[in-house]
C-alpha cells in the first residue's frame, strides 16, 4: 500500500528506464459521406513513456532529452 501511495505521489519513480520516442499526432474525427475519417494535425508531439510507472512525458526530439 505505501509503495503505491509513493508511486501516486511519484516520489519513488526517477524515470530512469523509459522507452524510444514515440510520435504522436492529434486527430480530428470529421464525418465525411464515404465513413469516418481522422484528419491528422500538422505539428506532431514527442513523448516517451516511463517502464516503470508508466508516466507519459514530452521529448524534445531537437535536444534529444525529456522535456521535464
Amino acid at each position: 500500500m505505501v509503495q503505491k501511495l509513493l508511486s501516486i505521489l511519484s516520489l519513488s519513480c526517477r524515470h530512469r528506464r523509459t522507452t524510444q520516442p514515440f510520435t504522436a499526432s492529434s486527430s480530428v474525427k470529421t464525418a465525411k459521406a464515404s465513413g469516418d475519417w481522422d484528419v491528422v494535425d500538422s505539428a506532431p508531439s514527442h513523448y516517451v513513456v516511463c517502464l516503470d510507472c508508466g508516466r507519459k512525458f514530452p521529448y524534445d526530439w531537437s535536444k534529444m532529452r525529456m522535456v521535464k
